[in-house]
């Protein structure tokens, strides 16, 4: 419940912004001479005609907008808003944006509801006018805007009081992308289970999972798993001239800093970005890297993934983009398959 002396406050705040509004001077500048001239008196002869319509139309606009200043706060929310909003006729034209829309469409001379999707949803764009026109329900479709470079969900509706039809974009981009690296990850983990028995003759396991997380944007990756003594062991992987590359052995002492170790320490997924520190050393001094990790991957780690699964650790290095949501998930998914894997491997090699 809001209280009573901030709510006195914010009504006073309107009041004040309506007693120095020049149109509410002016209105009352109207006013008073038609007053004035009617009664028979010179236009000017009484100033209560002209101070009394200030301060009643002050009062009243000032009443509106404090009873109404919630649902003006819901309808600034189109003009706030990140994904666009705004308003189109019949032909797709652009009639009315505001805010970061209006901006959006200004730096990409977007001037019609086509010129989002480059015309390459012609026929779809008009049909689409065409059945929303047609029903007082909104309809909603989903394309990809190569202009944006980004998935939207289109909803569109039609003003039965104009001929024009608001539209509203939900940006769905994390999670096509979500559901395509998904379809990957299913795919992968479906050849991995179908090719065990060669898996078993080569024990190359590791190595197809190092490159098909390598082929997911990662710049390096590092496997291993917890032996008896609590040490991690494993191989560090990286693409070079557009080969894998695997490095010796490397064995983590299970009193290390390393960064491997802190999904284990702090049972969750863990991720880092450099971007996050305004002194990169900073960074470097709360993630103590290996030294022969270091020096196997030879690039600069900016950012990491760690996950573990049971016995398996595994750390990613360096995604080409912003690590988000979608790629923690992905990883969740891909160390569980490892795991799995590496399971049955061990099953059917114990039971030879």
């Amino acid at each position: 419940m809001e209280h009573p002396i901030k709510a006195i406050l914010i009504y006073f705040k309107f009041l004040l912004k309506e007693l120095i509004s020049p149109l509410n001077y002016f209105m009352a500048f109207l006013i008073g001479v038609v007053i004035n001239y009617f009664q028979g008196i010179g236009m000017f002869s009484s100033l209560v005609p002209f101070v009394v319509p200030i301060i009643v139309q002050s009062i009243s606009k000032a009443s509106v907008k404090f009873g109404n200043r919630n649902l003006n706060l819901l309808v600034r929310l189109p003009i706030e808003k990140k994904d666009p909003a705004f308003v189109i006729n019949t032909a797709g034209n652009i009639v009315v944006s505001e805010g970061k829309t209006k901006d959006f469409f200004a730096n990409n001379n977007i001037k019609n509801f086509l010129d989002l999707f480059e015309n390459q949803q012609v026929i779809n764009i008009k049909s689409m006018i065409n059945k929303s026109c047609k029903t007082k329900d909104h309809i909603s479709e989903e394309w990809y805007s190569p202009r944006a470079e980004k998935w939207y969900s289109i909803n569109m509706k039609a003003d039965e009081f104009s001929n024009n039809l608001l539209v509203w974009l939900d940006d769905v981009t994390l999670r096509k992308k979500l559901n395509e690296i998904l379809g990957k990850v299913r795919n992968f983990s479906t050849q991995m289970m179908l090719s065990i028995d060669e898996q078993l003759k080569s024990t190359d396991s590791y190595d197809r999972l190092a490159q098909f997380v390598l082929d997911l944007g990662y710049k390096g990756i590092f496997i291993t798993s917890k032996e008896k003594d609590g040490n991690l062991k494993g191989f560090v992987y990286k693409t070079l001239n557009g080969q894998i590359n695997k490095s010796n052995e490397i064995i983590i002492a299970k009193d290390s800093e390393a960064p491997i170790w802190k999904s284990r320490r702090n049972p969750s997924i863990i991720t880092d970005t450099i971007k996050k520190y305004n002194d990169s050393e900073v960074f470097y001094q709360n993630n103590r890297f290996d030294h022969e990790v270091l020096d196997f991957l030879d690039f600069k780690i900016e950012n990491f993934v760690n996950y573990h699964e049971e016995d398996i650790s595994v750390i990613t290095f360096n995604k080409h983009y912003e690590v988000t949501q979608c790629d923690l998930t992905i990883m969740e998914g891909i160390v569980n398959s490892a795991f799995t894997i590496n399971y049955l491997v061990n099953i059917i090699n114990n039971c030879k």
